[in-house]
Order: structure tokens, then C-alpha cells, then sequence
């Protein structure tokens, strides 16, 4: 601060000392000003206008604002871009007040701390996560704000830091928060610039340890609070931040979840990534993923849980069956399940309405919502009576109306209430005596102004004299120039137009004073008893939060039986033995992308005995990667509770599901899509179990033949002998197949391909056998390369097969072929055999039609 400093510019330069991470909004009247660094960056953010201004000694000072009605908009895209934003409000009244008006900052609005429904994802959480470590002990706090719910989860050793990277690719924080020093901070912040590109982080170095750690038991049950001393920390530096952002108690935060992987199937990084689980690989979006295909829930709190059941599939059998048991119940009760959703159909996401009511900033329409979001709990409480399904009952049971609360707001609520709290118009008639005793003087003081308009022109003879209002000059009568010499001595002149002038009269001064008085208590009043009405929700706030997660779960049980019955989905059989049957599966996402073939459904079979590594071949494009992903959805889709797209199947749980498909490098730490492979391979081989499935896809692709080859062979006989996990392993080394020979639990499989003369047809068929052939060259011909070219690559490769024989064994191949065609004649054919009618058709009908199958089968042999 300077001595030429302005009283004002004193001011604000005193609060911006104590605000120096964040762009501070200072309400000057009807705006919110910005100065100096803070201006500059505005301005060029929000492309709006930069000014100056005096600031003292003949110095102007950078400047720019926006309207206080408008600024939330204005906030958001600052919000969107990583900024922080302090609001500084006025918290004296002007009028009242000699001298410069006192001010202070009411809120710091942060990434993830938004409260706006502009700002927030309706379907996902706004978490806002704190990370401390302390010894060899990683902690993760995080809160979304918005809906009240909090967790913590801790990591323990030397691979501590993956395992909570992979938990925050699952959070997908808004901000994150850096409390202290993080051993390995460089690889943490390369992940968090490669997967959070959009995630605001800040360091949190300086904290009083003592009383930051208290902090937690003043919002949870003490048998929710971990002993652990790092979460401890973590949990108070997050809670501090929440305070001092928020400036507001926050007792909706009273519920805290500590996440245990022993109770849910752990998806890392790669796995949620490759299988597009929540968020495609594209842009991040929902869109052909395995949510948006399961997601038909009828409310964003739905939503969000069907999304959390997604990323934490379930391990125990019985909570999975339990979710079977209440999907199948929907579906065998379909009048049922749609009055269920049409009743959900009207509830809003109140859960976020609360914490708006929580921090004072639910405005009348969000009471509304919350009103016609609880009216709708009888008619689910009747709904939910008619099931007999345990996870259906408890639900009718744990619902709460909440009729008092439904009641006061409709008595005191107008249905169509206005969006500000200092207009009026925001409560009901016959809510407050004294509120319809003004109300009654503001609607008599139009019929008095009507009734003096009326009089004064009978009085002065002027027929165009007309009583107006403004805000600047109050009440006046208006006379034209042209009726002038008609004005009455008791007029006075107040203000001069181009066609007229405007005048005041005592007795209209007198009624002005009386009726803007009422206008003003009117709206002032209106305010108290809406503040009140807040308030009083406040204190049920724990109760309707549980009623919010309710209807939640039921949502989302109906979202899955929704699409269960719309996809033709299948009950899985879950069984622990280890085995995972498939019976004509379906990959959930592609299936329902394809618009002008049908979906070729596959078999699965892997168990610990004999069927514990496949080893997939065939040719690119046949379909080995979406066969692969489509044999994990389905085990993470059953895990989930969900039915599942196949005529049948037996799904024993597993603890982890890893992937390695696809190829990509990582410019940032400067690896090769080959060392990327690498990683991803030795974080498998490292953290598998036996209870494990993995999903291999062309191990050793980005090196020599025979390095990848040996990579690839070394890798599955590890596997094999050591970890013993379920094993889907696709490639294009052929020679692996002599793996089967020498292993009983692991088998051939591959896809086949359907040859005419120099074309093939691949028919997405996962059949018994190795491949003898990649048809490397007939895809090249598929994706348009040149005639010439493709020729001299087919001259080039026959060359090399006649000086280097592939190492498939030719009665390996004749077996294989031999399987390829019977599984082909079954499967096109077997329609056309069972439609016959053998006692009805005449032997001339007889002949046509054994003759069509002989040229069919035929075609399927190569033979035409």
C-alpha cells in the first residue's frame, strides 16, 4: 500500500494482499471490478474491455469489470480455465454508512469447489482430492462439495504412488491439492499432465499439523475416522481448504467412505482406458462407452452412481446377486418399472439442491425442485410395496417422505418464483399476515393513482396528463408542452423532456414516500421469510441426503433392467470356482454401433484346468481386439450386478482386470510406443494374481521379430507357471502356437477367415486352432493400396515363405481347417436344416432344397 493510495484503493489492496492466488471480484455498485494483474488477466481471458482509473497522485491504475448480475457466467470461464476466483461484497448498506462501505471476501470459488449447476457435470462428481504422504504411507482425501459425499483411501510400500494414480485417473479430480513433499513427485506430475490435463493443482507446504487433524471428528462418527495418521492429515488439510474457500460450517459433509479394494474389482488406468468404460479414448465423453450404453437412469444422481458401480465392480458373490435378484424383479414386472421411472422422471438432482441450502445459496426455484423432487416418494413408497426382492424391500423401507418439508414450501413458495432472492415475488398469499398487509397497500395505490390521474385531469382540463415512475425521480405527472399554460401554480417542475415536462405535487410526494415503503418492506420481508424457510430445511439435511441415495440406487437399478430388456441381456450364473463360461457373447458397445450387419456372437471358456490361457491368432481387422475387450466387459458388467449381452454364462468373480491392447506412445516422458508396452506388461506381471484376468494384444510388436517373438513366448510362459491368471493373449506370431504342446492349460484359438481365390471374408468367428496365415496383404488390398504394390508384397511374400516355412506343423493345420469347417457349416446352415419341415415338403422340394445346401456348403468349404 502506498500513501497516495484512495480510501477505496486502500481497501482493496488490503484484501488482495490476503488473496494472492486468486482473481478477486471487488463489487464497486452494480459491478464487480478487477485491477491491476488481476484486470490484465481478465481481460484477456474474458475478452473484455481494459480500462483505468485514478488511483491517487494523478496515477490510473489497469481495470476492467463485469455486471453483478451477469457474473456468473463470466466466473464460470475463468472457473474453466484453471483460475481461482474471490468474491469481495459489500457488508454494509451504503445509505447507512459514512465513509468508504466496509467489505469483505464472502467465498473463494475454485475448480473444485463450484456450487453453480452451470459449472458442474450433471452426471459426474466435481471431486476435489488432497494427497499427503507421510513415511512410506501415500494418503487420498477427496470431496465433491456439491453432493456432499467424501472419502479417503490410503497406500501402503513401494508401489504406493501407481496405485493412487490410478485411483485419481478413476476420480477424475476438478483440483488437486499437494500437501507438503511427495517422494517421486516427477512421475506424479507427468501422469497428472498426460490423464488430469485439465485438473487445477496447488501445494499446500505450510499447515499447523495439531489443529488441522481435529478437523475431521467435528464432521464424521468417530467409527468413520481412520486411525491412520497421514489420512488423518489429509482428511483436515481437506476440510481447512473447504472452510476457508467456502466460509461456511458445511455440516452436509457428515458421511465419509473409506474405499477397501478388497470389496470391489480393481480397474487401473489402462484397463478403464482401453475398455472405454466411463470415458471414450476420443474426447473424454460418455459416447460409445459402456456407460452410455447402460444408461437409462431418470435422475443425474442416478446417474452418477451408475458411473461409480461401473469403475468399482463388486468382488463378493452375494452383493452381486442381490443387485441380479432386484434387476430381475424389474424386468419380471414391467407396469411396475415404469410407473417406478416415471415417477423418477420428476426428481431433480436434489442431492446438489441441499448443499446449495447448506451454504445459503439456494434461491427459490431450488426449493421448488426439492418440493416436487420429495412429492414423488409416495407413489415410489406404493411401487416399491408390490416387490418381494431384499434389496427392492429395503429400499421401499429406508425411503422418507418428507411430507412437512413438502408441505411448508408448498404454503409459503410461488410455483413460478424469480430466479433473484431481492426482487420479490417469492412468497405465497396467505403465508404471513403482515406480508399481505403491504402487499394489500401496494395494490390499493394503483387504484389511487388512477384515481388522482382521473381527478387532476378533470381539475386541470389537460387530457393527456398522464401519472409515470422511474427509479431516478420517483413517481411525477407528465404534461405536454402544448397544455403548459394549463398547469396548475401547485405543479412543480421536476424535469424537462423534448415533448413535455414532468411535475410533483405534495400529495403525490406524500403517497410516494408511503408506497415505496411498502415496496420495500415487501421485498425486504420476502427475503427474511425465504432465509427462513432455508433454514429450517437445514436441520434434515442428514435425513434427505439418505432419502437422495436411495433413490439413487433405485435408479440405477432400473436404468440396468432397462437396458437389460432393451438389449436382450442375460442373467449370469455367479459361481466362485474360477471358471468363466460364455455362451454367445456380445460385445455391449459395438454391437449397438452397428447399423447395417448383425453382431457375431463368440463362446468363452476359461477355467484353472484346462482352458486357463488362450492364445487368439488370425488376421488383423478379424476382430481379435473386440473379442478380447468384449470377454472383460462382460465379466466387469456381470461384477457390476449387471445382466449381460450373451444366451448364457457362469462368471466367477475376479479380483483385477488388466489390459495392454492398442498402441501409443508417451511424448511427454519421452517413451516408445515399445517401452509404453513394456510398462504396462511388467505392471501386469507385477500385480496379477491368480484370481486375476488379462487381456494381452500383440506383446513385442515395437521390436525385431525375434525379440517380440521371444518377449511374447517368455511373457505367456510366465504367466503360465507363475501367476496362473486367466489369460486371453492375441498375436500375430504364429510359431506361439506350439505353446499348446507343451502346456495342458493352454489352447489355440483363432479367427476365422473364409477364402475365394485371392479375396477373404473375415468372419468374426472365434473357433478352435491356430492360424497358418496373418493375410497381412489382403487387408493392405481392404484399405485401398495400390494394385502394383500389392502385387509385388504377394511376390515378396512368397519368396520369403518358400526360404522360411512357417513352424505350424501341417497336421496341426488340416486339424484346424477341418474344426473351421464343421464350425462354419453349423453355424450358417444349422437355421436352414431346423426350419424344414420334413414330413410336409414333396420330394421334388426335397431335391431343390438338399441342392442348395450342397452348393452353401460348398462356398463355406472354398470348394466354388
Amino acid at each position: 500500500m502506498s500513501a497516495n493510495d484512495t480510501p477505496m484503493m486502500a481497501q482493496y489492496k488490503n484484501i488482495k494482499s490476503q488473496h494472492q492466488d486468486e482473481i478477486l471480484f471487488f463489487r464497486l455498485g452494480d459491478f464487480y471490478e478487477m485491477f491491476f494483474t488481476d484486470a490484465e488477466i481478465a481481460s484477456r481471458e474474458l475478452e473484455i474491455t481494459l480500462t483505468s482509473r485514478e488511483g491517487g497522485q494523478n496515477m490510473r491504475i489497469p481495470m476492467c469489470g463485469v455486471p453483478y448480475h451477469a457474473a456468473e457466467n463470466y466466473i464460470a470461464r475463468l472457473i474453466n480455465k484453471g483460475f481461482k476466483v474471490a468474491i469481495c461484497e459489500q457488508v454494509e448498506d451504503p445509505k447507512q454508512t459514512k465513509g468508504i462501505v466496509r467489505r469483505e471476501v464472502i467465498k473463494v470459488i475454485t475448480p473444485g469447489t463450484v456450487l453453480s449447476e452451470t459449472l458442474l457435470p450433471d452426471q459426474s462428481n466435481n471431486y476435489l482430492t488432497v494427497i499427503a504422504e507421510r513415511g512410506t504411507t501415500l494418503c487420498l482425501a477427496a470431496a465433491d462439495i456439491s453432493t456432499g459425499e467424501c472419502l479417503w483411501v490410503g497406500y501402503e510400500g513401494i508401489n504406493r504412488l501407481p496405485a493412487l494414480c490410478d485411483q485419481l485417473y478413476r476420480l477424475m479430480p476438478a483440483e488437486l491439492v499437494i500437501a507438503g513433499e511427495i517422494a517421486n513427485d516427477g512421475e506424479l506430475k507427468a501422469f497428472i499432465n498426460s490423464r488430469l490435463a485439465n485438473c487445477a493443482v496447488s501445494n499446500f507446504k505450510e499447515f499447523d499439523a495439531e489443529a488441522i487433524t481435529g478437523l475431521p471428528g467435528r464432521h464424521f462418527a468417530a467409527e468413520e475416522l481412520p486411525d491412520c495418521q497421514c489420512a488423518q492429515l489429509s482428511l483436515g488439510i481437506l476440510l481447512f481448504y473447504l472452510h476457508q474457500t467456502l466460509k461456511n460450517d458445511l455440516s452436509h459433509l457428515n458421511r465419509l467412505t473409506h474405499l477397501n479394494f478388497a470389496d470391489s474389482l480393481v480397474l487401473d488406468t489402462s484397463t478403464l482406458r482401453n475398455l472405454e468404460v466411463t470415458r471414450n479414448m476420443r474426447d473424454g465423453g460418455k459416447k460409445e462407452t459402456l456407460l452410455g450404453v447402460l444408461d437409462y437412469t431418470s435422475t443425474a444422481m442416478g446417474g452418477r452412481l451408475l458411473k461409480n458401480w461401473l469403475e468399482y465392480p463388486l468382488m463378493h458373490a452375494g452383493r452381486i446377486m442381490e443387485r441380479q435378484d432386484a434387476i430381475a424383479e424389474l424386468l419380471d414386472q414391467p407396469a411396475e418399472r415404469q410407473l417406478v421411472k416415471t415417477a423418477l422422471s420428476a426428481v431433480y438432482d436434489f442431492e446438489r439442491i441441499l448443499t446449495r441450502v447448506e451454504v445459503g445459496t439456494a434461491n427459490a426455484r431450488d426449493l421448488i425442485a426439492l418440493k416436487d423432487s420429495l412429492a414423488v416418494i409416495p407413489a415410489l413408497q406404493n411401487s416399491l410395496a408390490n416387490f418381494r426382492t431384499a434389496l427392492l424391500t429395503q429400499l421401499g423401507t429406508a425411503l422418507t417422505d418428507h411430507s412437512s418439508i413438502v408441505r411448508l414450501i408448498d404454503a409459503a413458495i410461488t410455483e413460478t418464483p424469480p430466479i433473484s432472492l431481492r426482487d420479490g415475488g417469492l412468497i405465497k398469499e396467505n403465508y404471513h399476515a403482515e406480508l399481505d398487509e403491504l402487499r394489500s397497500i401496494a395494490r390499493d395505490s394503483r387504484e389511487w393513482i388512477q384515481s388522482l390521474e382521473a381527478r387532476e385531469r378533470e381539475r386541470t382540463g389537460i387530457k393527456s396528463l398522464k401519472i409515470g415512475y422511474n427509479k431516478v425521480f420517483g413517481y411525477y405527472l407528465e404534461v405536454t408542452h402544448s397544455n403548459s399554460s394549463a398547469v396548475p401554480v401547485n405543479y412543480v417542475r421536476k424535469q424537462t423532456l423534448a415533448n413535455a415536462e414532468r411535475y410533483i405535487t405534495p400529495e403525490l410526494k406524500d403517497f410516494e414516500t408511503k408506497v415505496l415503503g411498502a415496496q420495500e418492506k415487501i421485498v425486504s420481508l420476502e427475503y427474511v421469510l425465504f432465509s427462513e424457510i432455508r433454514d429450517s430445511i437445514k436441520s434434515d439435511i442428514r435425513q434427505i441426503q439418505q432419502t437422495a441415495r436411495q433413490i439413487a440406487l433405485l435408479d440405477t437399478l432400473v436404468s440396468l433392467s432397462e437396458a437389460a430388456e432393451r438389449y436382450n441381456y442375460a442373467r449370469p450364473q455367479i459361481r466362485t470356482n474360477g471358471a468363466i463360461l460364455i455362451k454367445d457373447g456380445r460385445h455391449p458397445v459395438v454391437e449397438r454401433l452397428l447399423q447395417r450387419e448383425l453382431f457375431v456372437p463368440n463362446d468363452t471358456l476359461l477355467d484353472h484346468h484346462e482352458n486357463e490361457v488362450m492364445v487368439i491368432t488370425g488376421p488383423n481387422m478379424a476382430g481379435k481386439s473386440t473379442y478380447m475387450r468384449q470377454v472383460a466387459l462382460l465379466v466387469l458388467m456381470a461384477q457390476t450386478g449387471s445382466f449381460i449381452p450373451a444366451r448364457e454364462a457362469v462368471i466367477s468373480p475376479v479380483d483385477r482386470i488388466f489390459t495392454r491392447v492398442g498402441a501409443s506412445d508417451d511424448l511427454s516422458t519421452g517413451q516408445s510406443t515399445f517401452m509404453v508396452e513394456m510398462n504396462e506388461v511388467a505392471q501386469i506381471l507385477k500385480y496379477a494374481t491368480a484370481k486375476s484376468l488379462i487381456v494381452l494384444d500383440e506383446i513385442g510388436r515395437g521390436t525385431s521379430t525375434f525379440d517380440g517373438m521371444s518377449i511374447a513366448r517368455a511373457v505367456i510362459e510366465y504367466i503360465n507357471e507363475r501367476i496362473k491368471a486367466k489369460t486371453l493373449f492375441a498375436t500375430h506370431y504364429h510359431e506361439l502356437t506350439e505353446l499348446a504342446d507343451y502346456g495342458r492349460n493352454i489352447k489355440n484359438y483363432s479367427v476365422a477367415v473364409k477364402e475365394r481365390g485371392r479375396d477373404v471374408v473375415f468372419l468374426r468367428r472365434i473357433v478352435p486352432g491356430g492360424a497358418d496365415k496373418s493375410y497381412g496383404i489382403h487387408v493392405a488390398q481392404l484399405a485401398g493400396l495400390p494394385k502394383k504394390l500389392i502385387d509385388r508384397a504377394s511376390r515378396i511374400l512368397a519368396e520369403l515363405e518358400q526360404n522360411h516355412p512357417p513352424a505350424v506343423r501341417q497336421p496341426q493345420v488340416e486339424q484346424t481347417a477341418a474344426t473351421l469347417s464343421s464350425s462354419l457349416f453349423e453355424s450358417a446352415l444349422a437355421a436352414d436344416l431346423l426350419a424344414i419341415d420334413v414330413l410336409s415338403i414333396t420330394p421334388l422340394e426335397a431335391l431343390n432344397i438338399l441342392y442348395r445346401l450342397q452348393t452353401e456348403a460348398r462356398k463355406e468349404s472354398g470348394q466354388l
